[in-house]
């Protein structure tokens, strides 16, 4: 396998194959790279924020949890 990454300057292109190749089946394939930009990631606050803010808010300043009675099995 042979690769290169060449910036051509025009729309012809010549490209030099190692001297192994000749007479052989050779595949070209011209792909375009293109620099991956990393992607910004949200601060934690904003993407909770974000993530439940469709859901509706409940009021539960007057609920009041009873440890005994929600450990009394019996």
């Amino acid at each position: 396998m042979f690769t290169q990454t060449i910036v051509p300057k025009s729309n012809k292109v010549t490209i030099k194959l190692p001297d192994n190749f000749v007479g052989e089946a050779v595949r070209l394939i011209a792909l375009v790279e293109k620099p991956e930009q990393p992607e910004v990631a949200e601060s934690t606050s904003d993407a909770v924020s974000n993530r439940y803010a469709k859901y509706p808010r409940v009021d539960l300043s007057t609920f009041k949890f009873d440890r005994d009675e929600a450990n009394d099995f019996s």
